[in-house]
């Protein structure tokens, strides 16, 4: 039997899906930008309507996912 060597996996890298994890990022900005503008002209209880808390780290969670494909898949 073969065993599995980590040198064995192969990790897609390639410009489409740098430009993907670009546009992740961006995209994610965009949301957080919004999303905290919208807490702070609408307050807590409009926060809370829109996800609240939850939301806030999925978009944060959303750019640090981002910001490690673009590590992972950077063109040399």
């Amino acid at each position: 039997m073969r065993s599995l060597h980590l040198h064995d996996l192969h990790f897609p890298k390639g410009p489409n899906l740098f430009a993907l994890s670009v546009g992740e990022v961006i995209w994610f900005s965009l949301a957080l930008f919004f999303f905290l503008l919208a807490w702070v002209i609408g307050g807590d209880e409009f926060a809370e309507s829109i996800g609240g808390y939850a939301s806030l780290w999925a978009m944060l969670a959303g750019i640090a996912i981002g910001a490690i494909l673009c590590a992972v898949t950077k063109p040399k």
